[in-house]
């Protein structure tokens, strides 16, 4: 059985922030790697970080297997709001994988 190569485009949009190489990096490495896991396709997901005064907030919306999926974390470090979206993101694509395969009886 060969593996399967799905690509996945992180396409980023940043609000007061700057634009850094190791948040673009970041970002990108830690939300391919999270929607690679569940994808059966090729995916294009839209990431917007803003920062509004001691509030940093990492946001989400890709369309993947007849589904949309949105997400939204916010803490005061652009980091952990990222770490904890990957977290909540992870939680919804398994609970629809788990839909998909699940045999109802």
């Amino acid at each position: 059985m060969t593996e399967n190569h799905k690509a996945v485009h992180v396409s980023l949009t940043f609000r007061n922030t700057e634009a850094t190489e190791p948040l673009k990096t970041y970002v990108s490495e830690k939300f391919t790697h999270c929607i690679k896991k569940f994808a059966h396709q090729d995916t294009e997901a839209h990431v917007v970080l803003t920062v509004e005064k001691n509030r940093h907030i990492a946001e989400i919306s890709f369309h993947m297997d007849g589904a949309d999926f949105k997400g939204k974390e916010e803490s005061a470090d652009l980091y952990a709001s990222i770490d904890a979206l990957v977290g909540s993101l992870t939680q919804q694509l398994r609970k629809h994988k788990e839909r998909l395969t699940s045999h109802h009886k």
